[in-house]
Formats: structure tokens, C-alpha cells, sequence
């Protein structure tokens, strides 16, 4: 039995209550805490982000510089300084194409065959990023990879030697595209490539087979004098003036091609022509000249205007 009388139990529990009432009446009555939250970090001013930008760029240029020095010394990190070089070009800055022709002047003397500096056979990898101002005017490398990659502002490749492979496979160009006179060793592959205004190929070599199938060629086409071995110019599209004057090929496909504008193929030779499914737009005031013995068949509509079939040389 218990020894707390319940006189004692009743006390005690009166204290308790007492004492939960009166911290009650203390926290209503206390007055209210405002909690302010901690103030923003202040902005950093425009003119010392720009000069941290800037010192960091610098740093990073001199880093590559200095990477290319030890690889003029060493062959074995001369393909790695390439590819780090590349990679920076993919480098958003502002002032992108600027940063991008900084990088450009680092590697360049590395490409030339003219150069002390020169690294042969060199690959060159870019994919899917944007290229401004490109200039590998008489540069010699082994492969040189653009896959869908946009060239902003004219692109150089005039006299550019690759012995390796080459493929420009999905690119856009979004200006005038120079390859006057380059030499392909082992052929090119362009195909599905935008070509939205001059495509320059006058007085390309090729040693192997040139692919542009797919490509679209916006504006005034030149391929006079390039010699290639068998190319194909499958379902492409010649809006603008387009000429092959003088140019020799092995065998030349131009399946599914349309020609919107002047077509000239005055000299130009091959092995064999297939120009199976192209067809020319009639309803135009332009002038072509096909290879000997290819016509345009009867005009007939076909979205837009009117088109004509190209048909082969009647057999005697």
C-alpha cells in the first residue's frame, strides 16, 4: 500500500499545473521575434569579374604555350598538346571567337610544313560545337574529323593537305567555305552537309572516293579542275550557279541530284556518269551544259515549279 496520502498526491500535481500555466502566460505574453533573414552577398563589380576573366584566360593561354613548348622537346605529348588544344576551343568565353583565334595561333605553327615548329602527322578531332572564323590554309595533317560541327564566319581550308581521314559529316556552314586546291589523300567523306553559301572544291585532289551525299548546296558551287577518284554526289541538291568545268573523275554518280540553277559541265570527264532519278528545273531562266550525250527529258510538274529528267546517251 502506498504511503502518499492523497492530500500530498493532490499538491503535488497542483504545483505542476501551476507551474505549466504560468510558462504559458509567459510565452503569450512575451513579446514577438522577428527573424531577419541574412542580407544577399553584394554583387561583385562588373569591371573586377572582367579582369578575373581576364586573368584567367591569360593563365590559360600561357599554360597551353608552355604545353606546346614541352611538346616541340618531347614527340610523345605532341598529339595530346593537339587534343588539348582542340578541347579548349569548345571553351566559352566571352569574346568567343576571339578566344577561339588566340588558340588557333597557338596550334597553327604546329600544322605548317613551312614552320620550324611543324609536328607531322597530327590528327585534328572537333565535334559538335561551334567554329568561328576557321583558317587551316595550307596546313598538313593526317586525319581532320568536323563531325556536326557549325562553322560561324568563312571557313579556310584552301591548300590544306590530309593523309589521313577526313570527314566533315553533318556540318553546317553558315558562310563561305574555301577548299581551293586541297589535296585528300585518301578521299572525304561531306556527307549531309549545309552549304549556305560558296562552296569553293576548284582544284581539289582526292586519292580515294569523295562522298557528298545528302549535302545542300545553297548558293554558287565550284568543283572546276578537281580530280577525284569515284565520287558521289547522291540526293543532292545544287540550288546556285553550279560548275564542274575541267574536272576529272573515275566514276561520278549524281543519283536523285536537282539543279534549281546554272549546271556547267563543259570538259568535264569520267569513266562513267549515273545520273539515274536527276532531274533539272525548266520552269528557269538559266544555262546548262551537260556531259556528252546527257538530255533533259519532257518538263512535267513537280513541287515547286516544273522539272525534267536527266536521261543517259542513246545507244547507237
Amino acid at each position: 500500500m502506498s504511503t502518499v496520502t492523497p492530500f500530498a498526491y493532490l499538491a503535488v500535481v497542483s504545483a505542476v499545473s501551476g507551474a505549466i500555466t504560468a510558462w504559458w502566460r509567459l510565452r503569450r505574453d512575451a513579446p514577438a521575434q522577428v527573424v531577419t533573414p541574412a542580407a544577399p552577398p553584394e554583387p561583385v563589380d562588373a569591371e573586377v569579374t572582367a579582369r578575373l576573366m581576364a586573368d584567367e584566360r591569360a593563365d590559360r593561354l600561357r599554360g597551353l604555350g608552355e604545353l606546346a613548348e614541352e611538346a616541340d622537346a618531347d614527340p610523345e605529348l605532341r598529339q595530346e598538346c593537339v587534343d588539348e588544344l582542340v578541347a579548349h576551343l569548345s571553351h566559352v568565353w566571352p569574346e568567343w571567337a576571339a578566344w577561339q583565334a588566340e588558340v588557333w595561333d597557338l596550334l597553327r605553327p604546329h600544322l605548317s610544313p613551312t614552320s620550324p615548329r611543324f609536328w607531322p602527322g597530327m590528327d585534328l578531332h572537333v565535334e559538335d560545337f561551334q567554329l568561328h572564323r576557321v583558317d587551316l590554309r595550307g596546313l598538313e595533317v593526317r586525319d581532320a574529323v568536323f563531325h556536326e560541327v557549325w562553322f560561324a564566319g568563312d571557313a579556310r581550308f584552301d591548300d590544306l593537305i590530309c593523309t589521313g581521314l577526313v570527314s566533315f559529316a553533318g556540318a553546317r556552314f553558315t558562310r563561305h567555305a574555301f577548299f581551293r586546291g586541297a589535296r585528300f589523300e585518301t578521299g572525304a567523306d561531306f556527307e549531309d552537309v549545309v552549304f549556305t553559301a560558296t562552296a569553293a572544291f576548284d582544284g581539289v585532289t582526292a586519292g580515294g572516293p569523295m562522298w557528298f551525299d545528302g549535302v545542300r548546296f545553297s548558293a554558287r558551287t565550284d568543283f572546276s579542275s578537281a580530280e577525284f577518284a569515284d565520287v558521289s554526289f547522291v540526293d543532292v541538291g545544287f540550288a546556285g550557279r553550279t560548275t564542274f568545268r575541267g574536272a576529272r573523275f573515275a566514276d561520278a554518280v549524281f543519283g536523285e541530284a536537282r539543279f534549281s540553277g546554272h549546271a556547267d559541265f563543259t570538259a568535264v570527264t569520267a569513266e562513267g556518269f549515273d545520273f539515274t532519278g536527276a532531274r533539272a528545273r525548266t520552269d528557269v531562266h538559266v544555262v546548262r551544259t551537260w556531259p556528252p550525250g546527257w538530255t533533259l527529258g519532257p518538263a512535267r510538274p513537280h513541287k515547286p515549279g516544273q522539272w525534267a529528267d536527266l536521261s543517259p546517251p542513246r545507244r547507237s
